[in-house]
């Protein structure tokens, strides 16, 4: 007989009281916003609206798009939304995904369908895209970046000129410095050499283009699709990502034959989505509007300049000047840092492309919050070399 592993799977069952504590003990030793100092990650508190707008609609299949149609039909409405703060006036399509790694991965997959099989990827861009490459048995291109973490566009026009047609991806905000590519810049060798661009916003795309008048986005004719996350400063609940495209022909290579479904298809890489995340988007979306999205992203990069102030004040070096509420600060012996830090209960990442902490600047982080980093951070760094 084979052994049972008893304590693993129970074989009469736990009461529920007796599950409930179990699962309380786990979260106890998670770190939590409103108990710890989390300002390294780019999560935050949802919005009591979004919560309960998904817990209205988390039992809903959004892929069942014959039963449950009026889910496509606010996802179409929050897409459309959140391609208007992407500057794409009319005729933008896409979908709510379970995150930016998802809506990359889903834009690169068109790109490839489309006949692109060829991708421009810079070291700042998120890890997401060279993981969808490696997925997609895509052609990848490494092209150089800058003193100041933006995609060399020089470098890129070498590449292009030498390689040819392919998939520029752009950051909007990268996730290591909060600096933003010369995406217009970009958009110029795009049409030079025939290649097509996907701008990776997933972070800086409730930030840049509601402050900055420069071309960022879908008013560049060679942006064909865009990653944007609600998840992150929309203040939605995990998952919701999402991916904004152009058109319904660039999309359509995204909707799948599913003959058990009463539409008999699906959209997207997954299969059951929940309807939660569609309606905690379009809730925040209607709730916020333009102009609140644009107030709180005022409001987080005031305290992003602060905060390099106070910390160029203690002797810390930015990386790279953010452009998004993210401040890279360079620090030998990061690991140790981070660590320390921990265990004074505040939670820094890595900067990733150089030894350093990334603090990252969200709603939930008010000036006190932050200044209390920076106390903790002076703590730890005394005795390292700066």
């Amino acid at each position: 007989m084979l052994a049972i592993r008893m304590g693993v799977l129970p074989r009469h069952g736990m009461p529920i009281h007796a599950v409930l504590r179990a699962l309380t003990r786990v979260k106890e030793g998670l770190p939590h916003h409103l108990l710890h100092i989390i300002a390294g990650s780019m999560t935050t508190v949802p919005h009591p609206l979004a919560l309960e707008a998904f817990r209205m609609f988390h039992l809903y299949n959004a892929n069942d798009l014959e039963m449950f149609s009026e889910l496509r039909r606010l996802e179409e409405e929050a897409v459309a939304m959140m391609g208007e703060i992407l500057r794409c006036d009319r005729g933008c399509t896409g979908m709510i995904t379970s995150g930016g790694s998802e809506a990359n991965i889903a834009a690169l997959y068109l790109a490839r369908e489309h006949s692109l099989k060829r991708v421009y990827v810079a070291p700042t861009a998120h890890d997401s895209v060279l993981k969808a490459a490696k997925i997609l048995s895509l052609e990848v291109v490494k092209v150089g970046i800058t003193k100041g973490y933006t995609i060399d566009v020089n470098d890129l026009e070498k590449r292009c000129r030498e390689r040819g047609p392919g998939l520029i991806v752009a950051t909007m905000g990268t996730t290591g410095f909060g600096t933003i590519d010369p995406i217009k810049d970009i958009d110029e060798v795009a049409r030079r050499y025939g290649c097509l661009i996907h701008v990776d916003a997933a972070f800086g795309g409730f930030v840049a283009p509601l402050l900055y008048s420069e071309p960022l986005c879908f008013e560049l004719p060679t942006v064909i699709s865009a990653t944007i996350d609600p998840h992150k400063l929309g203040q939605v609940p995990i998952p919701a990502g999402g991916l904004i495209v152009r058109s319904r022909e660039w999309f359509e290579p995204l909707v799948f034959e599913a003959k058990y479904m009463p539409a008999s298809k699906q959209i997207g890489l997954l299969g059951t989505r929940t309807g939660g995340s569609i309606a905690a988007t379009w809730a925040m979306l209607k709730h916020m509007g333009y102009e609140g999205y644009k107030k709180q992203a005022e409001e987080l990069m005031d305290r992003t300049r602060s905060l390099l102030t106070l910390l160029r004040q203690y002797g810390f070096t930015p990386a790279a000047e953010p452009r998004v509420p993210i401040i890279c600060i360079e620090l030998k012996n990061d690991e140790y840092v981070i660590k320390s830090l921990a265990s004074k209960g505040v939670y820094l990442y890595r900067c990733g492309l150089v030894p350093g902490v990334r603090i990252v600047v969200m709603p939930h982080a008010s000036v006190d919050v932050l200044r209390k980093v920076v106390e903790a951070l002076v703590d730890v760094a005394k005795g390292l070399r700066v």
